[in-house]
């Protein structure tokens, strides 16, 4: 156990990050070594854990996505002196086509609970994904703390659909195949609004899980590798707190990669007081954002909104004259779900006040048409 946090700990990462590991690396090698080591022997302090594998999905870059959520109980990351860390490693093995194992791995800080807290009810929920090609593999996921605890689980994961980047038997982690720099004959400049909320509703929610942070990923990558445009800015807002998260003026490849790890952080599970105290309106939060970007240079050719419907807030009653009369082509990639009812949100019914359009998105498919008239708009 102590061998293979040791070989962890040497592995330099991002805070929050999952990371690749080089199996050229000297650290890479003795990390590899350390997993299948301890994976063959028992967990000398085992930890109550629950984890939830995710299904293979395409994404809406049209890549295979899995991965996995777990749950482990605050008091057994509480274990031992701080600065304590917890840290999630997978190895993911090609069975059919066979490959060589790919380990992917993260660690986190364990923040200080509050001191009026119950331990024995509050839990940490961290998880992790990798894209794949068509076939079969086996997955090999460990949760160690610094403290000493452990915990594990294996399945296996069976990949049906062919990625549109990613041959057979290829394991790579998140990032790779993001957006990679606007097409040449892309025009114009793009506000686009990705709001920083799950894509389906939960009942529990305190951070964006892996699944919801890859397909927002993938979506605002398909938007700006197809959308048709020469630059971007980017806002990243939660609604709820009316709060921006991200924002970048010229949006760079790069910085989709920052993007990744600032949704990791994004935390529903506190407000602050001054900003119940404020009471400013989601509709009037959202149009300060839009008018703020039309302000801006260079002028948007079009304004595209990202996020779920139904975590839209209350419908926007009140658009200001003159930001519809300055807005450009207005849209609105609204994930939804095909058995609920349409009903009015804050986003939709914003976007609808400026006399922009709203797309039900629910498949990969369906953000094809979308972009077409994205791109169709400019011209």
């Amino acid at each position: 156990m102590k061998a293979l946090a040791a070989a962890l700990l040497t592995v330099a990462a991002p805070a929050a990050a999952q990371w690749l590991v080089d199996p050229q690396t000297e650290a890479g090698r003795q990390m590899a070594a350390a997993f299948s080591s301890q994976w063959a022997r028992k967990p000398a302090r085992q930890m109550a854990c629950r984890f939830d594998p995710f299904r293979p999905f395409l994404d809406y870059g049209l890549r295979v996505w899995a991965g996995y959520s777990v749950a482990v109980s605050a008091a057994a990351l509480l274990e031992g002196d701080a600065p304590r860390e917890v840290i999630a490693v997978s190895r993911v093995t090609p069975l059919d086509p066979p490959g060589a194992p790919v380990h992917l791995y993260q660690r986190l800080s364990v923040p200080d609970p509050p001191a009026d807290a119950d331990l024995r009810r509050l839990e940490m929920s961290l998880g992790g994904g990798w894209l794949l090609g068509r076939g079969s593999y086996r997955v090999e996921t460990m949760v160690v703390t610094t403290g000493g605890s452990e915990c594990r689980r294996e399945w296996t994961v069976r990949v049906r659909d062919n990625s549109a980047t990613q041959p057979p038997g290829t394991v790579q982690p998140p990032e790779a195949g993001l957006w990679q720099g606007f097409s040449r004959e892309g025009r114009g400049h793009a506000a686009i609004f990705l709001h920083a909320s799950p894509v389906r509703p939960r009942r529990y929610l305190s951070r964006l899980s892996p699944w919801d942070r890859q397909v927002l990923l993938s979506t605002l990558s398909a938007v700006l590798r197809d959308g048709g445009f020469q630059s971007a800015s980017l806002t990243v807002f939660d609604l709820h707190k009316r709060e921006v998260v991200f924002e970048q003026d010229h949006l760079r490849p790069e910085d989709v990669g920052r993007l990744a790890r600032q949704l990791a952080r994004v935390d529903y599970g506190m407000i602050r007081i001054d900003q119940l105290r404020q009471g400013v309106l989601p509709g009037d939060f959202l149009q300060d954002l839009v008018r703020r970007r039309l302000r801006a240079e260079p002028a948007p050719d079009a304004v595209v909104f990202i996020g779920a419907r139904w975590m839209g807030g209350p419908k926007t009653r009140q658009i200001d004259p003159a930001l519809r009369e300055a807005a450009p082509p207005v849209f609105h990639l609204a994930f939804s779900l095909p058995h609920m009812p349409e009903e009015a949100d804050t986003l939709s019914s914003l976007v609808r006040g400026l006399g922009g359009k709203v797309f039900n998105i629910y498949l990969p498919r369906n953000l094809a048409p979308a972009l077409k008239e994205i791109r169709q708009s400019r011209r």
